[in-house]
């Protein structure tokens, strides 16, 4: 496969993404320059209300127009946004750029945490229906915008004359970012967000096996799936973890509701990701392929056995985590080992299996991901029409993304705490010990994919072994797979036509539905030629083909 690390367009696919602690004295990143003043039209500013000259407000009497603080008055805006399991913290308004945000704007936020996972598409819901917020930073995407425009305030003249940083970032790009953020009617609803590319993030979920257990039960690491069921096999039989108990073992971990250990992560042995795959610019369906019923009938034969965890399917993204860090499992994806398990040694004892052949299907192995992926979030920050003051909003988020500082304390929490800059470069500060799990400091001290505008590949931290392991060790697992991940494998962002978008929108939530409802009931009882003949119609009865359609009109470019 062809390799490029060279960065990608913005017209790849965005996927999307939250962790733990609470730290540290406060320090304040480098200010960008309005923080100390600024010049208007050659008009000194003060950075308070009553500075050395009067400045120029905006029609709503509160919001000046540039400069520090953003309002002569201190105002309190409502904004939702989705807390990942590993966020630990009560209080948003506790992560160190919000300190600093409010501080320097007058602005009050009073946040409302929707956490992620089962239920958070119907909490996001309700607010979009009947409590709206001043803004949503992240949880809302392209329909629900379309069902109901005049919901959301429209960004274009606010964004140039309001948000010069973002711009600055936009520019980047050449139009690519404006193009992609451009709805149907000609507006700009959102604002992005999160990472725009790094190496790292081309792929989720690593698969990681124990090797203690391995050699306590005498066996390799596996290269093929029977020799991956030998394993498992072995680890429920053997006392795997040797504690004279051998009933305590979890062969093979799984959660549905971790981005990273979702059974996409599973599927790759068969030569899919997903319930369709791109190859040579068409898209091909595999949810009624012999390969998708041979994936089912593989992962049951590992549920039947009590190799899979089959509370998977329900449980929490805390309680797979949970089973982790006690040591319960002998093999599950994971960003890295130590992401999950706070235990330097027992996070020591996992290292990565490589894709794995499925009998008959040699040579078809595929990582989920894309070669050079986007990251961001397309609509990571939106503001709604029951916000009384979009302009000073506006200024408020430029403010945020308004420095390489600013954004990565945004991001993961506090300068010289959990990283530094060196010589104009990123480090983060990982190595800190084995009782400080970093990546789920990241969620707590920071707002990870939310950070504002893009973390610009200039911006993003130096792969350093001493000061960032995880890093480091995260890329070499990335590097390990690379062969295996698509140049073609997701399909572009792209907003699409309102009336592709709402018929979309129609059927494609009881199509996915339906799928992951057989797929979990085929994985823990089993496929049969007659629930299979059943299943191959039903995907037409909830319009399978129609969806396949549909995603090859749009990477077509159709609408």
């Amino acid at each position: 496969m062809k390799k490029k690390r060279i960065i990608a367009l913005l017209l790849s696919m965005a996927m999307v993404c939250g962790m733990l602690g609470g730290c540290g004295k406060e320090s304040k990143p480098s200010q960008p320059a309005e923080a100390a003043g600024s010049t208007d039209e050659g008009k000194t500013e003060g950075t308070a209300a009553g500075g050395a000259e009067e400045r120029e407000l905006l029609p709503d009497g509160n919001t000046y127009a540039t400069g520090l603080p953003i309002v002569k008055d201190k105002i309190t805006l409502r904004i939702a946004r989705g807390q990942n399991a590993l966020d630990s913290g009560t209080d948003t308004n506790e992560k160190p750029i919000m300190k600093l945000m409010e501080e320097a704007t007058n602005i009050h936020i009073e946040w409302i945490d929707v956490p992620s996972g089962d239920g958070f598409s119907e909490q996001m819901s309700i607010l979009l229906t009947t409590d709206m917020p001043d803004a949503f930073m992240g949880g809302v995407g392209a329909t629900d915008i379309m069902r109901d425009y005049e919901s959301f305030v429209p960004l274009n003249g606010l964004m140039e004359t309001y948000a010069p940083h973002i711009m600055e970032t936009y520019n980047k790009t050449n139009g690519d970012a404006v193009a992609a953020l451009t709805y149907p009617d000609g507006n700009i609803y959102s604002f992005m967000s999160s990472v725009y590319t790094q190496h790292t993030s081309w792929t989720i979920g690593v698969q990681f096996i124990n090797k203690k257990w391995l050699e306590n039960v005498n066996k390799e690491i596996p290269r093929t799936l029977d020799e991956f069921y030998d394993v498992l096999k072995a680890f429920k039989e053997m006392d795997a973890n040797g504690n004279g108990d051998p009933n305590d073992e979890i062969p093979l971990g799984y959660c549905q509701n971790n981005f990273q250990a979702r059974l996409i992560q599973f599927m790759g042995s068969f030569g899919f990701n997903d319930n369709f795959r791109i190859q040579d610019g068409k898209v091909i369906p595999t949810a009624n392929t012999d390969e998708y019923r041979q994936f089912l009938e593989y992962y049951n034969k590992l549920a039947s056995q009590g190799l899979l965890d089959i509370e998977g399917f329900s449980q929490t993204d805390q309680q797979f985590m949970a089973k982790a860090k006690q040591g319960l499992y002998g093999s599950f994806y994971a960003w890295t080992p130590d992401t999950i398990i706070d235990d330097e040694e027992l996070a020591s004892q996992y290292v990565q299996l490589l894709p794995m052949t499925a009998p008959g299907l040699e040579g078809k192995e595929t990582v989920f991901g894309t070669v050079n992926r986007f990251m961001g979030d397309v609509n990571g920050f939106v503001i709604t029409s029951a916000c009384e003051y979009p302009e000073a909003l506006v200024r408020w988020y430029d403010y945020m993304g308004s420095s390489t500082e600013m954004k990565q304390t945004a991001r993961i929490g506090e300068e010289g705490v959990m990283w530094e800059m060196r010589d104009g470069k990123v480090y983060e500060l990982q190595n800190q010990g084995a009782d400080f799990n970093f990546q789920n400091a990241c969620y707590t001290y920071g707002l990870m994919q939310s950070c504002p505008v893009l973390l610009y590949p200039d911006e993003t931290p130096v792969l350093d072994q001493e000061v960032s392991p995880q890093n480091y060790a995260r890329d070499s697992y990335v590097t390990a797979v690379e062969d295996w991940i698509l140049e073609e494998g997701l399909l572009p962002s792209r907003i699409a036509t309102e009336e592709a978008t709402l018929e979309l929108a129609a059927f494609e939530t009881d199509l996915m539905n339906y799928i992951s409802n057989f797929t979990a009931d085929a994985i823990m009882n089993g496929v049969t030629d007659a629930s299979w003949e059943k299943h191959l119609v039903d995907l037409e009865k909830y319009r399978y083909s129609d969806w396949i359609a549909w995603k090859q009109n749009y990477l077509d470019g159709k609408f």
